[in-house]
């Protein structure tokens, strides 16, 4: 991806002007593990080993940056997972609305999570309970093109709302398996759509035409149950935790004019085709998956919120299962993870014996020919 950003990120910038806060994520996804992003000099006391580590950007939408944040958080699901079924959910926007959302997006996305939740819990009520769920936003298809939906992992079930214990969906069957929704999946389009409308259109106006297309236009809502048991929720939910729009594992090949990925025809089955794209067309598409500044795109709702740590925990007791032990405003961090499972951080790629010390540390790149940044430029004009 960087190099696809240092090829074609001056065309693109002077094509389509974008944003400061876009001009600098691309910045800094060039830059990162560079000598732009500075380092330290690291030397190895067992073998004598000396190399340069150069420091990562840390940006959210960074494909290389990712693996630790990933890590840290799925131990966090870890310990709130419930011994019970899981269900997957998907609320799609139209592609009427995506002009509109893409404008905007802070509004836009911010409707889809409350549309989503307001649906499900209005849902649940109806069976007395208070459900819990973890959404993750995803804008993206596999082409690139901005596709903003969301991903929902819900228990098939929830805490009674009269006796406050956990009860069951009353179609969801011990053992076995499940029922293959979690709630009618047409009511719960039709209910998605009025609710997103109501909640986008009090931010945005829209022309009427563009209103009454909507409501004709089908919505969808898909959900089945995600994997065969809670061991694997796990490794379900990663799939779409802390995934970026593309990896470099789909960059396939970036030339003087044109950039090669990967992507999975979903009509054909998913069979794995390549697409080449002009370099500043492929930076367009990336960048619309560029979230607003601050903006969070996993959020927990119900009793999966971090104000309900106690609900949770006592939930967990009634099923059986170890309850939760860490208040929701304790954070852990990849250093700590790795003490705790006695893996070593820094050990030498040489001898493997030992974990190198740092001798010195490499400043940041400050001449012009590296830091004048898209932002600097554009800032100048």
């Amino acid at each position: 991806m960087s190099e696809a950003i240092r090829r074609f990120g001056p065309s693109y910038v002077e094509s389509f002007r974008p944003v400061p806060h876009v001009r600098e994520v691309l910045t800094r996804i060039r830059d990162c593990r560079t000598e732009a992003m500075g380092g330290r000099e690291v030397a190895c006391p067992e073998c004598g080993h000396v190399h340069t580590v150069w420091n990562s950007c840390r940006d959210r939408h960074c494909p290389v940056c990712q693996g630790a944040r990933r890590e840290v958080w799925l131990e966090d699901r870890r310990e709130e997972l419930l011994p019970m079924h899981y269900m997957h959910v998907v609320f799609t926007l139209p592609d009427t609305l995506n002009p509109w959302v893409l404008g905007h997006q802070r509004k836009g996305y911010a409707a889809l999570f409350r549309a989503a939740w307001d649906t499900l819990a209005a849902f649940a009520g109806k069976q007395g309970i208070q459900l819990g769920m973890t959404a993750l936003l995803h804008t993206w298809g596999s082409q690139l093109a901005f596709h903003p939906h969301l991903h929902c992992i819900v228990p098939a079930g929830g805490r009674d709302l009269k006796t406050g214990r956990w009860k069951s969906l009353p179609w969801v069957r011990d053992g076995k398996g499940t029922s293959a929704f979690l709630f009618p999946v047409r009511a719960l389009s039709a209910m998605f759509r009025a609710k997103y409308m109501a909640a986008f259109t009090s931010e945005v106006k829209l022309p009427e035409d563009e209103r009454q297309k909507c409501f004709t236009q089908k919505w969808v809502v898909y959900a089945k149950e995600p994997s065969c048991g809670v061991e694997h929720t796990l490794e379900y939910i990663a799939r779409y935790a802390y995934r970026v729009a593309i990896s470099d594992r789909r960059i396939q090949d970036v030339t003087d004019g044109e950039v090669t990925f990967e992507w999975k025809d979903y009509r054909d089955g998913g069979t794995k085709k390549l697409m080449t794209l002009d370099g500043v067309e492929f930076l367009r598409r990336y960048a619309t998956h560029v979230l607003p500044r601050g903006f969070f795109r996993i959020r927990h709702y119900g009793f999966l919120a971090p104000s309900n740590r106690d609900t949770l925990a006592r939930m967990q007791q009634q099923l059986g299962a170890q309850p939760l032990q860490r208040k929701g405003t304790e954070r852990r961090n990849w250093r700590t993870m790795a003490e705790e499972r006695g893996i070593p951080i820094g050990l030498c790629q040489e001898c493997k014996k030992a974990c190198v010390v740092t001798i010195a540390v490499v400043p940041r790149i400050r001449s012009p020919d590296r830091m004048d940044t898209y932002a600097d430029r554009m800032g100048a004009r």
